[in-house]
């Protein structure tokens, strides 16, 4: 199954699902679809049912097979692995045409 990983520059909103205190984020976005475009609107779409803003799709937009969750993870954050969704979950969240999220890299903005 195609797998599109989007990168998002996020601010919170109102019921944001981010950590309380954190208004800003970057995080990827991993959601299916025909191409990017349509897995960047599902992605987009999630974010606002979660009380996140997407101030901006960041590039490069990857590509990757759903089976390839576990082995993405350990590469890109072993030290979150263990709080991340399984492979088995991945996949049927997938499967479901759910949107996923990666760890939420938080940051202040300075004035």
């Amino acid at each position: 199954m195609r797998v599109f990983i989007i990168p998002m520059r996020v601010r919170s909103m109102d019921n944001s699902i981010m950590p309380k205190g954190a208004s800003s984020a970057y995080v990827s976005c991993f959601s299916t679809g025909n191409d990017f475009m349509e897995a960047s609107e599902k992605a987009l779409e999630s974010l606002v049912n979660d009380g996140i803003h997407s101030e901006e799709i960041l590039q490069p937009i990857y590509e990757m097979d759903s089976n390839e969750w576990s082995h993405f993870i350990s590469e890109q954050w072993p030290e979150q692995k263990s709080s991340l969704i399984t492979q088995t979950e991945f996949e049927n969240a997938m499967k479901k045409g759910e949107v996923v999220y990666g760890p939420f890299g938080l940051y202040t903005e300075s004035l």
